[in-house]
């Protein structure tokens, strides 16, 4: 329990870097840009998610599990070098999908250097082994990196972006400074844990992908339930409304990761180490943690409803009102986020039932979709809210109904 607090505190870090560092940037380029150019931004990085997700391809969840798990240090070198080398294949294909996409989307076409220069934060992310370190449950020195690497890209942004011409360079020096600690992470890894030569072999990459197919699959349904909501949002609404909506989500994003992500990352290795010993025992383990951690994702849900008001006027300014109420009816996202991740992510997964996930996914992905097509053209920027807390909500009842019939059955046997 001592390792998975250090670890829960190491991951708090981390995503303190990955989301609070650009929290603090937002009063300054939020001011400088205004809503409409704010929107571009954060609609090129809305898209841009989607690369990510392909290029991530489940391995934060399946190839963690896969080194926590490892019997040597020879089966490690194995899984490291072809989760490498599937990540490495992954970017290729992202950059190939951008370079087509100014065809069929007029936005990309319209402005190609701000998707280009946001897509380049993948490149960091392949070079970054968090799925390693999570494995090894050691994540403190590599949290402090990145911390300090997003606090550089922070200082530039605030330095260099002045003028609201200059809006590109936001997403560019976020990329760049994620690029840095990445490469800086995947040398260290390398030498401290002495990872070794490894010939990668078609059955070596089958080995880490076809665990990860079905998270995968999750995450992209998954998706079609979070960022698709700002995809659809852009086709009906203007810039400034998409601005004052990811004004809004990022805020509920970080929250969400500062308080949901550390958890579920640093209990993972944790929980399945624990299902394997004993069923019995994991699940007892995820019901702690569910009372706790769901306990304090209700107490933030209800702060971020309070504090709106206060927290849009200080972050963004007076231009942004509108997100106050979107960002009011998105505040039950971090208690069911929390919930909905614990039970797939620590519930599924833990128990060896990850072939539900995909079509949870699916289910919630269908409903969340209709629900955007049918009322964004009458309730406009609201219909956006009310599916994502429908989707997290539905996510809740049906794998908990999973884990209560299926979960059970495999406790008794």
């Amino acid at each position: 329990m001592t390792r998975v607090f250090r670890n829960m505190a190491a991951m708090s870090v981390l995503q303190v870097a990955n989301y609070v560092i650009p929290l603090l940037v937002l009063p300054v380029v939020s001011r400088v840009l205004g809503a409409t150019l704010f929107g571009s931004v954060g609609y090129a990085q809305n898209i841009v998610s989607y690369l990510t997700l392909l290029v991530n391809f489940g391995f934060e969840y399946s190839a963690t599990r896969q080194i926590a798990l490892a019997a040597d240090q020879a089966q490690k070198n194995r899984i490291f070098w072809a989760v490498m080398t599937s990540k490495a294949l992954l970017l290729v294909i992202s950059f190939a999908i951008l370079a087509l996409l100014p065809l069929f989307v007029e936005r990309v076409a319209c402005d190609p250097r701000l998707y280009i220069y946001t897509a380049l934060t993948n490149i960091g992310i392949v070079f970054f082994p968090t799925w390693y370190l999570q494995g090894e449950q050691q994540m403190d020195k590599m949290a402090w990196a990145n911390f300090f690497g997003k606090l550089l890209g922070a200082v530039l942004v605030i330095a260099l972006v002045r003028e609201a011409s200059a809006y590109r360079l936001y997403p560019l020096f976020l990329s760049v400074a994620g690029i840095a600690v990445g490469f800086g992470a995947l040398l260290y890894v390398i030498r401290h844990f002495g990872i070794g030569r490894y010939e990668c072999s078609l059955s070596s990459l089958r080995e880490v992908l076809v665990p990860g197919a079905p998270i995968f699959l999750n995450n992209v349904f998954i998706s079609l339930y979070t960022a698709v909501n700002m995809t659809l949002l852009g086709i009906y609404a203007a810039d400034d409304v998409v601005g004052y909506f990811s004004a809004a989500q990022r805020l509920i994003l970080a929250l969400n990761m500062v308080a949901v992500l550390p958890v579920s990352t640093a209990l993972y290795p944790e929980i399945s180490r624990q299902f394997e010993q004993s069923k019995q025992k994991g699940v007892g383990y995820l019901k702690r943690v569910l009372l706790l951690a769901g306990g304090c994702a209700g107490i933030v849900s209800v702060m971020t409803w309070v504090a709106s008001p206060l927290v849009i006027r200080v972050v963004y300014g007076a231009g942004y009102e509108p997100a106050i109420a979107i960002l009011r009816w998105l505040s039950p996202l971090p208690f069911l986020v929390m919930t909905a991740t614990l039970l797939t992510v620590q519930g599924l997964y833990g128990l060896g039932l990850h072939r539900y996930a995909p079509w949870v996914g699916l289910i919630l992905a269908v409903v969340c979709i209709s629900i955007n097509l049918w009322l964004l053209p009458v309730l406009g920027v609201k219909a956006v809210c009310i599916g994502w807390n429908v989707a997290e909500l539905m996510e809740c009842i049906l794998v908990g109904g999973i884990l209560l019939t299926k979960g059970r059955k495999l406790c008794s046997t």
